[in-house]
């Protein structure tokens, strides 16, 4: 910047006396600011408001692929199937912990505690007793168990540990150390680990493999994958890698012919996870890797939001040139001449203005040179637009942009395709299927604890309905009643169940179709005793079982009143809406129930057609909104309502900052100039509020008005008054210079007070 003294020019010298800051203060910064960051959303707009992704301009033509919402619901369900497996894994665990306070080992003979064993329990395949120190089989009872897998193994509290069978589901042993009488022996109990025939016979997994911690195959289930097939083995490798890890995730492989369909490309999807189990020993940390095939499906190459990248465009153009025009550029030119008739260039007259904010401070500038140069104003513009009607003629285009944009493409509805309404359903029927299984288990643990508690002592009956109840999560009260269902001993939370006779037998029940709570329980007779063991579910577990099929899941009764559900709920709400309706009675009639509607996917699936869980008579439902699936219109709608409300964002920005930064401020400027130009408040001084363009003509308007009481002497430099802008300013009478006759009389005089004083 040039020194003041190397400036010729006056009003550049007083310029240079009057601060600005820069950014972000300044008459022109908000309109540059909200026009780049409307560019940045017109290149969003046009870029990623797209089905196919930016990078498809790139390619000549569009890949076929599996839709991301199958691939991400693979995963779920590989999850979902490895809690499942873990689950199964355990479960002699928990039995034997149940079994250990029966008192059945106090039993003296080996043979006589495995038959027990063997009637209270008939799913496990094989028991026996191992003396592990002589290294051979004290007693077995049924199939023969593999205990050379345990020969290295130190077995000190209960464990678990996987072995394969050639041609079959892998078998779990459970080996428990035995005390007293049997101290240093083993007992080890063999059973199937169950649920992958459940999840192959869904057909949409190919094959299901069992990985070792090492990352090697301990079995497979399901269809073989050929060795010339290098595409699926290569995926099926590096996610037995990364699942021997603990890793989880699913990978994609190229398309290829069907072999079942020439016509038809499909692809390999592989997706594992880790089986991970808590409060067992041994090597159990397997992981489950399952191969599928889906058909790929184009992906449509559509660019919706060209159009309205071009409008928006068109609007920040014509919005940023127009605000440039009417607001910044008029102020930046009466800026120039209050400078001139404030540094003495008084010959030029005021450039007038159409905007009313900036026309009436032209008008008052104009006068204030007239008055100081003696000469006749320049004759009066009439103002013809305000600037906030300019802001808000932009601010309102770009939020009726906003708007148009969230009704049109934020609105769109998603086309699903048949594979992913198909891959939906498994999902639900895997959890449908979990449920069963879980009632059906907890009815089994029951009948269990009431063979083995039949003669047992009733302290040993209790200790075994408190581990029941502590370790078995299904159950959130366990207890025992009498012939007419009144509660004699409990374990866990209190009783939900109204007192009433218990039915005869043993089954699954829903007690209440009203209430606060449902209230479901199994029941099994203690055998020769007139008792009664009952174990109530817990509802929320049971919803919890059901949330890895993904979106709404509920399990209604026949009734249609909402037992459970992932979502809250009102207890015995019934379902109301007509599609969720007619896929229920669809569901309860044994048939397959899956459909797709503008907003939802529905399924529904009986929870059972038989066994002791079919006389609950209920149906799983689910219903996953359309816009929470990866799908590309999907994420075309989610980018344009980012775009619309950023959009709206700024235009309310700009609205907003052209008001506090320039519109008011103007107008406290003129509220001070206006008077002064009509000499009315001339001892007001005029303070700049903001180190700006609009302080620079707040500060010439002062100059001037101290020209205009003392002289135009004061013209061209900045006097910047002491005190506060709160201070009363007071105008001092000017005092005038005396004659020369008149001076001698003036000293006699001062020189007589003088003399007085003495």
């Amino acid at each position: 910047m040039k020194r003041q003294k190397d400036q010729p020019d006056p009003a550049a010298r007083l310029r240079d006396q009057i601060p600005e800051a820069g950014f972000p203060r300044g008459v022109g910064v908000a309109s540059v600011t909200t026009f780049v960051l409307l560019l940045m959303i017109t290149a969003f707009t046009a870029v990623y408001l797209s089905t196919a992704g930016p990078l498809s301009l790139l390619r000549a033509d569009s890949d076929k692929q599996v839709p991301d919402e199958v691939t991400a619901g693979r995963q779920r369900a590989t999850t979902a199937l490895a809690q499942a497996l873990a689950t199964s894994a355990t479960s002699a665990a928990g039995d034997l912990r149940v079994a250990a306070d029966s008192g059945v080992f106090d039993t003296a003979g080996d043979d006589a505690v495995l038959d027990r064993l063997g009637e209270t329990y008939p799913d496990w395949r094989g028991i026996a007793v191992f003396d592990p120190a002589a290294k051979k089989v004290v007693a077995t009872h049924g199939e023969p168990v593999a205990v050379e897998n345990l020969r290295e193994v130190d077995v000190t509290n209960l464990t678990v540990r996987p072995i394969a069978r050639p041609g079959d589901n892998p078998l779990v042993l459970t080996a428990l150390p035995l005390t007293g009488g049997r101290d240093g022996k083993l007992l080890v109990v063999s059973t199937p680990l169950r649920g992958i025939a459940a999840e192959l016979g869904k057909g949409t997994v190919q094959q299901i493999r069992l990985v070792t911690p090492d990352g090697a195959p301990l079995s497979s289930s399901g269809a073989e994958v050929a060795e010339t097939d290098s595409v699926a083995q290569g995926l099926l490798s590096r996610a037995a890698t990364a699942a021997a890890a603990g890793e989880s995730g699913v990978l994609t492989g190229d398309a290829g012919t069907n072999p079942a369909k020439p016509g038809e490309q499909v692809a390999p999807v592989v997706s594992y996870a880790p089986i991970a189990s808590d409060g067992t020993a041994g090597s159990l940390g397997l992981a489950v890797v399952a191969l599928s095939r889906f058909p790929v499906e184009p992906v449509p190459v559509r660019w919706p939001g060209l159009i309205p990248a071009a409008v928006l465009l068109v609007l920040a153009l014509a919005g940023f040139v127009l605000l440039r025009r009417a607001v910044v550029k008029p102020v930046l030119r009466l800026r120039a001449d209050a400078l001139a008739v404030a540094a003495g260039a008084l010959d030029e007259p005021v450039r007038q203005s159409r905007i009313r904010e900036v026309n009436r401070l032209t008008r008052a500038v104009e006068r204030y040179r007239a008055k100081l140069a003696v000469r006749r104003p320049r004759a009066k513009v009439k103002a013809r637009f305000s600037a906030l009607l300019v802001v808000g003629v932009v601010t309102i285009a770009l939020l009726g942009w906003s708007v148009a944009v969230a009704a049109t493409l934020g609105r769109q509805q998603a086309a699903v395709s048949p594979t992913v309404l198909g891959e939906y359903g498994g999902r639900v029927a895997h959890s449908a299927e979990t449920l069963r299984r879980s009632l059906a288990q907890g009815l089994g643990d029951l009948r269990s604890v009431a063979r083995l508690g039949s003669t047992a002592q009733p302290d040993r009956l209790n200790g075994m309905l408190r581990e029941l109840a502590e370790n078995e999560s299904r159950f959130r009260s366990v207890y025992v009643a009498d012939a007419e269902g009144a509660v004699l001993h409990q374990e866990g939370r209190e009783s939900l169940r109204d007192p009433g006779k218990v039915p005869d037998g043993w089954g699954v029940r829903q007690h209440n179709t009203s209430g606060r709570v449902p209230v479901v329980y199994a029941f099994a007779h203690l055998p020769d005793s007139g008792k009664v063991l009952v174990g109530e579910y817990d509802i929320p577990r049971m919803a919890s079982v059901l949330g890895s099929a993904g979106g709404r899941v509920r399990v209604v009764d026949e009734g249609k009143r909402t037992i459970a559900d992932t979502q809250g709920y009102l207890a015995f709400s019934e379902v109301t809406d007509a599609v969720l309706v007619e896929n229920i009675t669809t569901a309860q009639s044994g048939k397959d129930a899956r459909e797709s509607t503008d907003s939802s996917l529905v399924v529904a699936n009986r929870l059972a057609g038989e066994g002791s869980v079919a006389e609950l008579k209920w149906v799983v439902v689910a219903d996953q909104p359309i816009a929470s699936l990866g799908v590309a219109d999907n994420t075309v709608r989610s980018g344009a309502r980012v775009a619309a409300l950023l959009t709206a964002v700024v235009a309310l920005m700009l609205f907003a900052w052209h008001l506090l930064v320039v519109v008011l401020p103007l107008r406290r400027v003129a509220e001070s100039a206006v008077p002064i130009a009509k000499g009315v408040g001339m001892g007001a001084v005029v303070y700049p509020q903001r180190q700006d363009e609009i302080g620079t003509i707040a500060s010439c308007v002062e100059i001037c008005r101290q020209a205009l009481t003392d002289g135009k002497a004061r013209l061209g430099e900045v006097r910047r008054p002491e005190g506060a802008a709160t201070d009363e300013t007071k105008l001092l009478q000017r005092i005038e210079a005396e004659t020369e006759p008149a001076r001698p009389a003036r000293r006699r005089e001062l020189a007589e007070r003088g003399q007085s004083r003495k």
